[in-house]
């Protein structure tokens, strides 16, 4: 009798051992039609579908495996579309949520504020990601709602930097005081800014929160070889020398047009670009205020230079004009981490970097205050 007691208990304990080499998420969904497909992928993977499957009287079952707790991205679509990130770890994972219409839609009709209307049960990661959203909840909602009225607050730009740091702090103490390294890795990511906008203080502080961790994972690896690489990227990184073609086709030296009684704004374009000639007419204004005290310098990194010229004569820019040869571009993309155009660098006297970015208003805003600092 006692074998046979064992007998069952270990054949009940086989029945709901977790599976350690793959996953099984299993979802309800009401109100969804049968044949709905859903999709699952990796947030950093979207050329791949990690699983899928089709909805049958509300329910879906998907499997698949990975290599450590991840970010992922449910896709549910029929007449309408619905996307929401969760973290996927293997293991029996249970999808749910009240109705389809609670999920947030997809594309610019996401909102932040149905994150709450899903729940992800079986993952310890997803634990801890949930409870981030739901402190960070308010922060991050108002966010999304001051950026969609960039163009008609004034102040918009020091508002959103405001919250934002604001969302930066929350984060940092979510990190401190929880101890699950996948959720606490993603959230850092989350803290990382574009290139010269932070200073070596702000990567150490990063660097501390995972002071007390082994490199057991690679994720820990990757953001720790970010902190390195991005120290080169400080605010106040001087501008490395470079030859750039101008207008006449003579090769110069990139240093050597740089304003050394102030400050100087360097504009990367491209005529293909939309958004960069869309700027230029802005920048036109720009340089009607500012351009007796900032040298305005443009670098086109187009790659034919009758596209070049044929922009040039179209725009008529009045500020000096460079291109920038491929390989040159190449070296450009990889010195500042430019990743997309345009890009606006401010310079100052002594040759540092000292603003960088992408957005009009930030520029708007930044100018103005460089030069009632430079005449102090």
């Amino acid at each position: 009798m006692k074998k046979l007691c064992f007998l069952l208990l270990f054949g009940a304990a086989a029945c709901t051992q977790q599976p350690t080499d793959h996953f099984i998420l299993r979802g309800t969904v009401p109100g969804v039609m049968d044949s709905t497909k859903v999709t699952l992928r990796t947030v950093t993977r979207w050329d791949k579908d990690l699983a899928s499957a089709y909805v049958i009287d509300g329910k879906f079952e998907l499997r698949g495996q990975l290599d450590a707790p991840t970010l992922c991205k449910l896709s549910l679509n029929n007449a309408r579309s619905y996307e929401l990130d969760f973290f996927v770890e293997n293991g029996k994972l249970t999808f749910t949520t009240p109705h389809i219409d609670s999920l947030p839609q997809a594309y610019g009709l996401y909102d932040i504020r149905k994150e709450k209307n899903y729940r992800v049960e079986g993952s310890t990661t997803q634990d801890a990601y949930y409870r981030y959203q739901q402190q960070t909840l308010p922060l991050r909602y108002g966010i999304q709602e001051l950026r969609k009225q960039a163009n008609q607050i004034p102040d918009y730009n020091s508002r959103l930097e405001a919250m934002n740091a604001e969302l930066d702090k929350t984060s940092r103490a979510f990190i401190r005081n929880n101890d699950n390294l996948a959720t606490n890795l993603y959230i850092a990511g989350t803290l990382k800014k574009p290139a010269f906008t932070y200073d070596q203080t702000y990567l150490d502080e990063l660097e501390q929160l995972f002071a007390s961790c082994q490199d057991t994972c690679a994720a820990l690896k990757d953001f720790r070889s970010y902190l390195r690489d991005a120290s080169r990227l400080v605010q106040g990184s001087p501008l490395q020398e470079a030859e750039v073609v101008n207008d006449k086709g003579e090769s110069v030296s990139l240093i050597a047009q740089l304003n050394r009684e102030g400050y100087t704004l360097i504009d990367f374009w491209a005529s293909w670009c939309i958004p960069c000639r869309v700027s230029i007419i802005f920048l036109r204004e720009i340089y009607k205020t500012h351009g007796d005290s900032i040298r305005f310098i443009s670098i086109s990194l187009d790659q034919q230079e009758a596209d070049w010229q044929k922009a040039l004569k179209e725009e008529k820019l009045p500020w000096a004009q460079f291109r920038s040869l491929p390989e040159q571009t190449k070296t450009f993309t990889e010195q500042y981490n430019l990743i997309g155009i345009p890009a606006f660098f401010i310079i100052d006297s002594e040759g540092r970097i000292v603003f960088s970015g992408s957005s009009m208003n930030e520029l708007t805003e930044q100018l103005p205050k460089m030069i009632t600092n430079s005449t102090h």
